[in-house]
């Protein structure tokens, strides 16, 4: 459809054959550019249809938190089931505060859990809480030192 749109603006508008007036020049520019802005994304989506588009976004979401909150509840002493279920909270809308309650259960179970040490650091930065989270990395790493080289600076 595009590629007839400039074919036909092609022949009238660069090369006519015959005089054509300015009206239809003047309509198929028009046309010719509009197709291209709305096919190529830079025209505004309605922001309706936004909204409409964004709820399974959050019915997923809301699936997903069941899908996590069901790990701790099949094997609640699998300090690795806590830990997941914190990165859950930390990554879904910022939700810190649940995270680190997921990250200390964790660290309850297995104290010598490195990764859990790590993702608790990392919530920590998020909320600004940066001594903190120095003291978790440097545990991280205690624990397993192949996490040294993700440890942010």
């Amino acid at each position: 459809m595009i590629a007839a749109l400039f074919t036909l603006a092609w022949k009238h508008l660069i090369f006519p054959e015959n005089e054509t007036n300015n009206m239809t020049k003047i309509f198929l520019c028009i046309l010719v550019l509009s197709i291209f802005l709305f096919s190529s994304g830079c025209m505004a989506q309605n922001p309706f249809q936004a909204e409409k588009n964004a709820s399974p976004f959050f019915d997923e979401v809301d699936n997903s938190q069941s899908y996590y909150d069901n790990l701790v509840i099949v094997d609640p002493l699998n300090a690795k089931s806590w830990c997941i279920r914190g990165n859950y909270y930390n990554n879904a809308f910022n939700q810190y505060d649940k995270a680190l309650e997921n990250y200390n259960r964790s660290l309850e179970l297995d104290p010598a859990y490195g990764y859990a040490w790590f993702s608790k650091g990392i919530t920590l930065q998020n909320m600004g809480r940066y001594n903190e989270s120095k003291f978790c990395f440097e545990k991280a790493v205690q624990y397993d030192q192949t996490l040294a080289s993700v440890i942010p600076a």
